[in-house]
């Protein structure tokens, strides 16, 4: 099949030569690429490389700014690729990358639709996003900040929605679902997208094989140019019309838990509901499935006013449960917010033996495999 990849960049000048230099490796042979420059101020064309593998290379400049919708849009009405695929100029691509998505499509049968990679932060090596999914009101990436070799981040699944980072489709799909929505010019266009193709009765996937750094949101502070009438336009239109699917992501992360550690099953936790999110009776109703009487024990301390970078558990928490008996699930937002309490979790360990981290991007954890998977120096162990 003949691929078009249309690239859309407003300046990030810095991050282009090793985007470029991945792309190199990464084109399928005899493929197009359509880079649309949004009104950069940075000297953009210059450093446009020649790309061997490339039938052509098509460099277009657009006047004035139309958000990463516009500029894609342009990029598709010139695209003559079989397969159109969309890539962020803030990327290291793996040289896998685009043949993965295309042979996912090729592979899955007419009813696909919209097809993403596996992101991975290039600061840490975890994960950025394996698909994404929908809370109460509230758009997740699920197993984010889990090591890119996680069980739960090396399958390919079909999602809902998926980051427009790095997407695929065929000339088809595009027809039936139609350009990106300009009005919301570089917010939730990617997820948009996904819902029309749900809605032709397509299924998105998010492709492990497909592998690619990114370093997100480069562009400066255009970037967030009209988040809020984007937020507000995404909801008006989408309300109601999507499946809240966190629940069957947390469910999926509980039996891999599961089966590394079995005994955890029988263990008769109590909740501590550290979250500020409104997402916790969905990640309740899935822990009890397990754990019904977690919930019924719950400990509630919502953290409103603290820093979201980090939970500092024997400040937060009443000076007693260091030694309660009673092993906990910690229900927070993001499971890294807990980095900062080896020593909570050293003194829990001489009470208690493991303990369970659960997070609104649906992963479960462990309180030893959370400190052994950053690499921190501070033992949890007895």
């Amino acid at each position: 099949m003949d691929v078009s990849v249309i690239v859309p960049v407003y300046n990030s000048l810095a991050y282009l030569p090793a985007f470029f230099e991945s792309l190199a490796h990464a084109l399928p042979m005899g493929s197009e690429v359509i880079i649309v420059d949004d009104a950069s101020t940075e000297p953009i064309k210059e450093v446009i490389p020649d790309i061997p593998a490339a039938s052509d290379v098509t460099y277009l400049r657009n006047d004035r700014n139309l958000g990463n919708a516009g500029a894609v849009n342009r990029g598709f009405e010139v695209a003559r690729g079989d397969i159109v695929v969309q890539l962020n100029a803030d990327l290291v691509l793996d040289p896998k990358c685009i043949t993965a998505l295309v042979d996912l499509i090729s592979m899955s049968g007419p009813d696909v639709g919209i097809v993403g990679s596996k992101l991975i932060y290039p600061t840490s090596g975890l994960t950025q996003s394996v698909g994404m999914a929908f809370g109460l009101h509230s758009k997740r990436h699920v197993y984010r900040h889990l090591p890119s070799n996680h069980p739960l981040c090396t399958r390919t699944r079909e999602v809902q929605i998926v980051t427009g980072a790095t997407v695929a489709m065929t000339r088809k799909v595009l027809g039936q679902i139609g350009p990106l929505d300009e009005r919301l010019y570089n917010h939730n266009l990617d997820l948009d997208h996904c819902l029309r193709a749900k809605r032709q009765g397509l299924r998105n996937f998010m492709c492990a094989e497909s592998i690619a750094f990114h370093w997100r949101n480069r562009s400066g502070s255009i970037r967030y140019a009209r988040v809020e009438a984007a937020e507000a336009a995404f909801w008006a239109k989408w309300s109601g019309q999507y499946v809240t699917d966190l629940g069957r992501f947390v469910e999926e992360a509980v039996l891999e838990a599961l089966k590394a550690h079995p005994s955890l099953e029988d263990t008769p936790f109590t909740m501590v509901d550290l979250s500020r999110g409104a997402d916790q009776s969905i990640v309740t109703e899935a822990i009890a499935r397990w754990w019904p009487d977690a919930a019924d024990r719950a400990m509630s301390h919502p953290q409103m006013s603290n820093p979201s970078e980090n939970l500092w558990l024997p400040i937060v928490l009443p000076h007693w449960a260091a030694s309660a008996p009673t092993p906990f699930i910690y229900l927070v937002d993001s499971h890294q917010e807990l980095l900062e309490n080896a020593m909570w979790f050293q003194s829990r360990r001489q009470v208690v033996s493991e303990e369970l981290i659960v997070d609104a991007s649906a992963t479960v954890l462990t309180s030893s495999e959370l400190f052994r998977m950053n690499g921190s120096p501070a033992t949890v162990t007895q």
